[in-house]
């Protein structure tokens, strides 16, 4: 059993009030993260913080109900705690590479779990690097506690229902697009978001297992062309970058065409024609559009990283995968590759093949990504060459590239010696050691060649 996010569109009686609701809450977030969005957390748990905007009262003049400001102020405090957790985690990750001395390191471990770091000079700069002070500009959403709604089916469809105090107005009553077969928000918090003139619930649920999975071990390499090869030789989602191109170039095209009209507004109202301006900026400078296209594509991405998943463990029970979590260093990448290539794409990819091997219950393995695209996978070694989508063996054939990193992958699922969060030059050290021990092995197999006897006239002129 996983937890999952599930959406519910809705249509509320009144958008003045769910709009008056997400201003307040709005401001609720930008204060905490104003307050607490760096060192303001230092020595204090959610529950401290919390105690603390109790007492302080801070924000018991807002016109909104009392419950609905407590949960969005304890899921904007999860939030900045949760930036806080991932910020930790890089920083024991620059800790590892720093020293080796293993007395070092618990020292420095335990500052930063006891929330000391402050009292080291190098963990405070690590810390203000990767915690720099975060700021919210959420302002379309708001959170609602379990017992203050209630749900029932009107005309066919499911209606929710949000009790609010009386001095802050009338209930809210959303009626969603949904019959409200297999939906159950009983003990569910609520997150309302407002998009245009209509509403999106999200709730969570609990995911009942899968079909069981398959018996093989591969890895997968994700790709753009497509979602991901595996060591099979076989393609998974063979879609996914057709679909990421295409978006990805018709943002561009709109953004130059934007950016024209934005100079042409900027120009007509230094000029004084101020409502020729507005007319621009109101009709041609918008977002709905841009936002819509960019929510349909990427829910299409997402459902064919997922199907592009479950295609792989339909046939395997144990997965390897890249990290491919940090930025690769001195991979210079032209632009065009870098704006289709988004960071989003292989967060999602990611995502996607972790989820759906918990749900089945499938192994996944994440291996160091270091040099997998550049090693012979049918050697081990670190020969060859890779082209684009081909890969030179160094006895001439030519494999697919990605088909030959995903054994790679599958190759070091059980490597002892290469760990995950091996920096690639260690790597790249402990892959030349194999390369020279593999030659002098060859060597030894054939036999030491004899010495080439000296010629009279070399020995002669030695002497």
């Amino acid at each position: 059993m996983i937890t999952v996010t599930r959406t519910l569109h809705a249509i509320p009686s009144s958008l003045r009030a769910i709009r008056a609701s997400c201003k307040a809450m709005a401001f609720v977030r930008a204060d905490l993260w104003r307050r607490y969005g760096a060192l303001g957390t230092v020595g204090k748990s959610a529950a401290d913080i919390r105690k603390e905007v109790t007492a302080g009262g801070w924000y018991s003049g807002l016109s909104v109900d009392g419950t609905i400001r407590a949960e969005t102020t304890k899921d904007a405090v999860n939030d900045i705690l949760t930036y806080k957790a991932a910020a930790c985690a890089k920083v024991r990750q620059a800790i590892a590479k720093r020293t080796s001395d293993q007395n070092e390191r618990k020292r420095l471990y335990a500052l930063l779990k006891s929330d000391k770091w402050r009292e080291d000079g190098y963990l405070h700069r690590m810390m203000r690097k990767h915690f720099r002070h975060g700021v919210s500009s959420c302002d379309n959403q708001f959170i609602v506690r379990s017992d203050k709604h209630e749900s029932r089916i009107v005309g066919g469809r499911l209606t929710v229902t949000i009790r609010i105090a009386k001095q802050y107005g009338e209930p809210l009553v959303l009626t969603t697009t949904s019959s409200g077969k297999n939906v159950d928000l009983t003990g569910c918090n609520l997150r309302v978001i407002l998009k245009g003139e209509s509403v999106e619930i999200h709730y969570a649920t609990e995911k009942t297992a899968g079909r069981p999975c398959g018996t093989a071990e591969i890895g997968v390499d994700k790709g753009y062309s497509e979602a991901f090869t595996d060591s099979d030789g076989r393609h998974h989602g063979d879609n996914f970058g057709a679909v990421l191109t295409a978006h990805s170039d018709q943002v561009s095209k709109t953004g130059k065409a934007r950016n024209k009209l934005h100079a042409l507004e900027k120009k007509h109202r230094a000029a004084g024609r101020i409502a020729k301006a507005e007319r621009i900026k109101l009709n041609n400078l918008g977002r709905v559009k841009l936002d819509g296209r960019r929510d349909r594509t990427q829910k299409r991405l997402r459902t064919i990283a997922y199907q592009a998943a479950h295609s792989i463990v339909d046939a395997a029970a144990v997965i390897g995968s890249e990290d491919l979590t940090g930025p690769i260093r001195g991979n210079l990448q032209w632009r065009k590759y870098n704006r289709r290539m988004s960071a989003w794409a292989k967060g999602v990819l990611a995502q996607a093949l972790e989820e759906v091997c918990t749900q089945r219950g499938a192994t996944h393995v994440v291996v160091n990504a270091a040099y997998t695209s550049q090693m012979d996978s049918f050697t081990g070694l670190l020969e060859g060459r890779r082209a684009g989508d081909k890969f030179y063996r160094a006895n001439g054939d030519v494999l697919q590239a990605d088909f030959n990193a995903a054994r790679n992958v599958r190759n070091r699922i059980h490597d002892r010696e290469i760990v995950r969060f091996m920096p690639h030059t260690q790597v790249k050290q402990i892959l030349i050691a194999r390369s020279s021990g593999a030659t002098e092995r060859q060597e030894a197999s054939v036999g030491r060649r004899k010495p080439r006897q000296r010629s009279a006239d070399k020995s002669s002129a030695q002497h």
